[in-house]
């Protein structure tokens, strides 16, 4: 059973102060205020996006995860997995339900490392300890389900998702999910987003 949590409780004035805003398409100004509130409040030491795309995301993750005020401090805390540059993106998406950018990242100017590979097979563990996920890879039940996988083999405290509106993800994430102790999963109000939390 997933719950839905107020928006108001999760993006918070002290939370969003210095938040990037997004406000170019519908729903992702909500959509990444509350990313960046949900890092502040969890404060997670080593972060691991799945799915880069254009960077806009790892642009919100890099500013949320900064301990500096001014430029951030994120290329060694910060890592992002995209697919091979170069991959074909009517493989990514043969219904033709997304595009793909030439170069993974290059709407985020933040340090970061950037990643390549197919999350279904990717070895994370080099890069552990990791202790916060946002997940926005292919919008499917296997991926959602792989990557889910994937993010808890890290054994992290936040697992963030994007676009927990589509069934098969929200069906990918759930099973996946079904076998973890200590977390509890939900959703947030006014946004596409679901988070999980474990607890202490």
């Amino acid at each position: 059973m997933i719950d839905t949590i107020r928006y108001e409780s999760v993006v918070r004035p002290d939370l969003a102060k210095g938040a990037v805003r997004r406000r170019d398409f519908p729903g992702f100004h909500e959509d990444y205020l509350a990313l960046h509130c949900l890092i502040r409040a969890n404060r997670p030491e080593r972060f691991f996006e799945i799915g880069t795309s254009t960077g806009r995301g790892t642009r919100v993750i890099c500013k949320a995860m900064s301990r500096r005020r001014l430029w951030p401090d994120t290329r060694s805390r910060v890592f992002s997995l995209d697919v091979p540059p170069g991959t074909d993106a009517a493989l990514l998406y043969p219904e033709g339900e997304d595009g793909h950018p030439v170069k993974a990242g290059g709407k985020n100017p933040y340090p970061y490392t950037q990643l390549f590979g197919d999350s279904k097979s990717f070895d994370a563990s080099p890069y552990f300890p990791i202790d916060g996920w946002f997940i926005d890879g292919k919008h499917n039940y296997d991926y959602a389900r792989s990557d889910t996988l994937l993010a808890l083999t890290s054994d992290p405290r936040l697992i963030i998702w994007h676009d927990m509106q589509i069934d098969e993800v929200r069906s990918g994430v759930t099973d996946a999910m079904r076998g973890a102790r200590g977390y509890v999963v939900n959703t947030i109000e006014g946004t596409r987003l679901g988070v999980a939390l474990r607890s202490e």
